[in-house]
């Protein structure tokens, strides 16, 4: 076996064990990842060894060596220390339902959720981290216009959605200048959302998700849009990295005044109204 594909096949071991409600059997876990159940074996004791599982009673969980690596990096809290209550306070502060994203390898996942109930759906997909389509996500089109080139590269090459990947390209300086992606009905017809970054170190690491239920045409909906000033300039305000960070030669030289729309205020035009 292929290094590369042993890796993979050990992060999808991962990943079922820990999105499973019990321990799982090696047939179990060898379903999962659609592998012959001796090759999940030699990986399934490999990852024992190492402290990312842990046996019992012929049935595998969680062992601490992720925890140890959270705790090893100094970085035991969510993508740029938006824990829940912050994003509770958010989500209340602008009266809708705002999720917490990160691109996860090629995935985009949920990895938090404040707020009202979003619409069921996505609901849903927020309850249980599934993993969502980049390309046809207001989260995941802001993440990858962020992301570093080779991996943005990488993810348009990888694209089984040629329309998609065509449609991003083209979009992508406008999301860079605005620092905000939107989805009118591209992944659910019924639903509409605006992402915005959370940065750690000057890099962005995580997105805001504001959503709202699609009525009608397609459009912008002024309710979510306004909400969306609101909780870009409370992200500006939190201690630590500013929102948009200086990652990227498009980032402001200064924190944004609240209202207005002098030379000096270096807000995007869409938030400045």
């Amino acid at each position: 076996m292929r290094e590369q594909r042993a890796i993979m096949r050990a992060d999808r071991i991962l990943d079922a064990v820990a999105r499973a409600r019990s321990p799982l059997t090696l047939s179990e876990i060898a379903a999962a990842i659609t592998a012959p159940v001796s090759t999940t074996q030699d990986l399934i004791d490999d990852l024992c060894r190492c402290g990312y599982l842990r046996r019992t009673d012929r049935h595998y969980r969680l062992g601490a060596r992720p925890h140890v690596l959270g705790v090893l990096a100094a970085h035991p809290g969510p993508p740029g220390g938006l824990d829940h209550a912050a994003l509770q306070a958010l989500s209340s502060d602008a009266r809708v339902p705002i999720g917490l994203a990160a691109l996860v390898g090629t995935e985009l996942l949920y990895l938090d959720h404040a707020g009202p109930r979003a619409p069921r759906q996505l609901q849903r997909v927020a309850d249980d981290h599934t993993p969502r389509p980049v390309l046809r996500t207001a989260a995941g089109r802001l993440l990858l216009a962020y992301a570093a080139d080779a991996d943005r590269e990488r993810l348009l090459h990888l694209a089984a959605d040629a329309v998609a990947a065509a449609a991003f390209t083209t979009e992508l300086s406008t999301i860079r200048r605005e620092r905000l992606a939107r989805s009118d009905g591209l992944a659910d017809p019924d639903i509409r959302a605006i992402a915005l970054p959370v940065t750690e170190h000057g890099t962005v690491v995580a997105a805001a998700v504001l959503t709202a239920r699609r009525y009608g045409p397609s459009g912008r909906s002024p309710a979510l849009e306004r909400a969306a000033r609101r909780v870009a300039q409370r992200l500006m305000e939190l201690p630590g990295d500013e929102c948009y960070g200086r990652s990227h030669p498009d980032a402001p030289t200064g924190k944004p005044t609240v209202r207005g729309t002098t030379a000096t205020d270096k807000r995007p035009r869409w938030q400045q109204a």
